[in-house]
Parts: C-alpha cells; structure tokens; sequence
C-alpha cells in the first residue's frame, strides 16, 4: 500500500498537531500592575510591589474584597466550594492598568492560537473577571462555557503575587498539558512580568490547590473578529508553548497523500472527525436554523487548518452531520447537510424517514487503523444506493446537535436523534487531481 506513510503522517498531524493553548511571559511596564477595586470605597494595589513584600495585608484586602466563585452545572450557576473554591470580582468592579493592546499580549495570542493567517480572522478580548486564589483554593475540572458562536477560548493573565502551587492542568482528546506560572514567575523580582496562557473553550482545565500565597489573575473571553494585519509581538515576549500545525504543514501532509496514484484512483470521499468541540445548541428544534451554516466562519486549531488545507488545494470542504440509525439490530450511517427535526408524528423506521427527508445513506464505511498489516477497517451496509466514505479521522460520537421523535415499538416512546459534526471532501480521480498538481 504506497500510500500507507503518507496516511499515517496526515493522521498524526491532525491528531497531534501541537498543544491546543499558547503560553509565555510578557514584560509589562510598571502601569500594568495598578488596580484599583471597589464600588463604594475604591482601593488600590500595586500587584508588582507585592512581589517583593513580606507583607501580605494589600493581598489579604483584595482577597477579601471578593466574592466567592460560583461556577456553571448544566444549566445552573451553583456556588459549591468542595469543586471550586476561589474569590471573584466582575469586571465592573474593578479597573485594571493593563492595556494587552499596547503590550502585544492580544497579538501574541491572535499568533498562537490562530492555525494560520489565511483565516483571515482577528482576535477581540474582553475582560471578563478577576479571580483570587488564596491558600488551598482550587478549581477541579471544568469547562468554559462559551458566551456566543464567536466565542473561541479564553486568556488567563497570572500576576507575579507570591505563592505556590496552583498549577494549570489543561487536558484535551487524550492529552494533558501543565502550566505552572508560579515557577515561572519566582525569582524575576521587579522584572516587570506577567504570566498568560490562552486556550480553546473545549479544553478542559483545573486548578490544583493553591499551597501558600495569592494567586491573582485576570481572565478574557476571546472572541473571532474581522481579520486584521497583525504586527509582530515585541521583545518583552518569551513564548513558551508552539502554536498548532498550520494549514500549510495539514496542505503539505494531505497533497502527499492525493499525489499517489494506487490511493483511490477512481476518486472518492474522505472523511474528517472535527478535533473540537464548538457551541451548537445541544437540543435542536426547526425555529433555531440549521447549526451547519454559520459554523464553518468559527472553526478553530486544526479543524481551521484543515479547512483551509482543502481549499488550498482546490477541493470544496464541507461540514454534515453524521447520525446513526438501528433497524433490527443492524446500524448504519446517515450523513445529513442540515438538522432534521423529525416531529411529533410517530417513527416506526427512523432511517428511512432520514432518507426521505434527504440524507445520504453512508454504503461502505472505512476508517483509518494506521496499521500496516489492515490500514482500513470496513463496515459495509446492504445499501448499495448511497456514499462510500475513507475516514482518515473518525468523527467523534453524539458531539453535535440532538432532535427529539416519536418512536413506535411495542409501544410509542420519546427518542432523540443524535449526530456528529464532521467534514467531508469528495477527490477526483487521480488521472485529473495529478494534472492540478503538476500545473
């Protein structure tokens, strides 16, 4: 199989391409560390000096000023200190010196996070709260719950206030990633820097306990904007985490593969299991318009890239969902262009209501092993009416929007459709995409 490395090398530089946050160390002037809190009786503290303190009475006095953190349960905001304990204050109730603008923090993000420039989208951050953390204050994990589609990720300012602990675990798919801002800032003294990571809302993150001191941070909600020229971060800058794989390094990975004559010379669809989560209302109803449309503008990380990658080359991307229906013990793919809300009606065969509604029956499905002896794994179906799919990357299960139906058994029951968000591109015979690419 001559296209066997070239697969594996395109799979793994989906699946492991590159950490999804960006971190570092920015130096700030002296004005960044003024803030000032407090609605009725205004207090201010310098969080540079506190670095150098033994006195720990201004931090204590902030700390104080707080209120205890709530955090979102399902569709509830709920205060429980035994999965999170911490002090925060809105963004209305403080006022802060740092401007990430002028200091370059915004750009360094925008740099980091962002797969590739061709997106042609810019980064808007809006401060969203000021947390303290004293001693053996935690965060277990957790989610962020994004505030809108254009909602992305979230940035994390750590101040170099003395403490210890308080480590940031960050964990996505089946990796795990640490970030510990209190050995990083220790010992820079009046060096004037401040510690950030910013990450994809689907992360999931926590807090290990805070062993001794305050943790002081800022959070922003990052949010896609109209893409704009984005200058160089300046030379206060120490970039610590590398940003994911571009859309030129998923482009050069992918056209390996389609540059072989013996990988589907006929032509054929690959698939794609999108790596993010993104905010698709999870309980889907016709007034709320098909949550395919405008997801393709908020793509992130490698999802972006690939995207990117596909029109680069020349192909057309497109996002469907994927749902799975069971008929007498067999079950077999549907792909969907658009939600379907089956209705109130009664359903006695749910994948032929799917079909006569427009979905595509998947007929020959094969999913990428990367081993060498079987590289395609293959579930066939007895419909030879429908679309055969090379899934490079498997789509990740019930990760997209859910419809509700009436289903008839012995019994008429409520059931729900689920389905997964993943891309699809159709390859022309080798005989024309080899002509694209001499050209």
């Amino acid at each position: 199989m001559d296209e066997f490395p070239f697969l594996q090398r395109l799979e793994a530089t989906l699946t492991m391409s590159g950490p999804p946050y960006c971190s570092g160390i920015l130096e700030v002037p002296p004005e960044a560390f003024n803030l000032y809190y407090g609605r009725k009786n205004a207090r201010f503290i310098d969080l540079q000096e506190t670095a150098t303190s033994n006195d720990p009475s201004d931090l204590d006095a902030l700390a104080n000023a707080c209120e205890r953190a709530k955090f979102g349960r399902g569709e509830e905001t709920v205060l429980d200190e035994t999965y999170r304990k911490a002090g925060k204050m809105d963004a209305d109730d403080f006022m802060t010196g740092l401007d990430i603008e002028a200091t370059g923090l915004r750009e360094a993000v925008q740099l980091g996070l962002l797969s590739d420039k061709e997106e042609k989208r810019g980064v808007r951050a809006e401060l969203y709260k000021l947390n303290v953390y004293g001693e053996g204050a935690f965060f277990k994990p957790h989610k962020d719950t994004p505030r809108g589609q254009s909602m992305f990720g979230s940035l994390v300012v750590i101040f170099p206030t003395p403490h210890s602990g308080g480590v940031l675990v960050l964990r996505h798919n089946d990796d795990q990633f640490t970030f510990d801002a209190a050995a990083l800032l220790s010992g820079r003294g009046s060096s004037g820097g401040i510690a950030y990571v910013a990450f994809f809302s689907d992360v999931k993150h926590e807090v290990a306990p805070v062993l001794s001191g305050h943790r002081v941070t800022l959070t922003y909600n990052l949010y896609y904007e109209t893409w704009r020229n984005t200058p160089a971060p300046g030379r206060g800058l120490e970039v610590l985490q590398p940003p994911h794989a571009s859309a030129p390094t998923i482009k050069a990975a992918l056209a390996a593969v389609l540059n072989v004559s013996t990988f589907l010379p006929r032509g054929g669809t690959l698939g794609f299991g999108l790596r993010h989560a993104y905010p698709i209302p999870k309980v889907w109803t016709t007034d709320m318009g098909s949550p395919l449309e405008s997801l393709g503008a908020w793509l992130k990380g490698s999802d972006a890239a690939l995207f990117s990658a596909c029109a680069v080359l020349g192909m057309t991307p497109r996002l469907w969902l994927v749902c799975k229906a069971t008929e007498d013990g067999c079950e077999s793919e549907i792909m969907l262009d658009q939600m379907l809300e089956l209705g109130p009606e009664g359903i006695e065969n749910p994948e032929l209501a799917l079909l006569a509604c427009g979905g595509v029956h998947v007929c020959d499905s094969y999913t990428f092993t990367g081993d060498a002896r079987m590289p395609w794994k293959r579930v066939e179906s007895d419909d030879w009416n429908g679309v055969t799919v090379h899934w490079v990357t498997k789509a990740s299960a019930r990760d997209g929007p859910r419809s509700a139906y009436v289903a008839y058994g012995n019994e008429a029951s409520l059931d729900w459709l689920y389905t997964s968000v993943c891309l699809l591109v159709d390859v022309e015979p080798y005989v024309y995409r080899s002509r694209k690419m001499d050209a």
